[in-house]
């Protein structure tokens, strides 16, 4: 395996300003309101861009049973981020989203593992999609931050890949917002997602390769990036 492109962070940071300063404006397109890129909000998110750099540099595999909970990690780091007093602020709610996760029949990670295995042959921005399409549609992976923790681990799947992450820019912004609006209001079970969340998937998927920025946009220059073979 090759050394591990890692992660520019200050691009990513770059493209998110520019998102968090045009954010009003941007919001006028959105078919549902949506709360501001706060500073708090923004940092923590690159807290889980770092926190995704380091499992993917490291071999972490998220679909491995061993290593399911390190998703929980990642919602952590979006709500709250690495600092251990807000940690402790919010350890009631992270222990209420431990067990959400792990013991919600409908909507824990028991769907979404399952529904990997069955389709991890697809290709990768299939994969992603669908992934994000579970943790996301009714009932949701977490008690709080799916959009947030979903784009994270999408870019997580996209760089095993050996591909830039997914990072909401002022061109994008758009796309990314009213689909998950869609995804949000859909139930995950039931006949309507039979045929409802396929499509949703597909599009989404296409939205994800459409989307993709050139390596060199959020990825430092140095050395190339691995592709994992066998567990994704």
């Amino acid at each position: 395996m090759s050394a591990t492109r890692r992660l520019d962070l200050t691009a990513i940071e770059r493209a998110l300003r520019e998102v968090q300063g045009r954010f009003a404006a941007l919001s006028q397109h959105f078919t549902e309101p949506r709360d501001p890129l706060t500073d708090e909000v923004l940092q923590n998110v690159l807290e889980g861009y770092a926190l995704i750099d380091d499992y993917v540099a490291r071999g972490v595999d998220l679909f491995d049973l061993q290593q399911l909970d390190l998703m929980l990690e990642i919602n952590a780091t979006v709500l709250c981020g690495r600092d251990p007093v807000r940690r402790l602020e919010y350890a009631q709610h992270l222990a209420a989203t431990e067990e959400h996760f792990f013991n919600n029949v409908e909507g824990g990670i028991k769907d979404l593992f399952n529904w990997y295995c069955a389709y991890r042959s697809e290709s990768v921005w299939k994969r992603a999609a669908g992934v994000y399409v579970r943790i996301l549609s009714k009932p949701q992976l977490f008690i709080e931050g799916n959009n947030r923790s979903g784009s994270l681990i999408v870019s997580y799947l996209l760089m095993r890949a050996g591909l830039p992450p997914f990072v909401l820019t002022l061109e994008n912004a758009e796309g990314y917002f009213n689909p998950s609006s869609v995804i949000r209001n859909s139930a995950k079970h039931g006949v309507k997602a039979l045929y409802e969340l396929p499509k949703i998937k597909k599009k989404y998927a296409a939205f994800l390769e459409e989307q993709a920025p050139d390596p060199r946009k959020f990825f430092l220059h140095d050395t190339p990036m691995p592709v994992f073979q066998g567990g994704l």
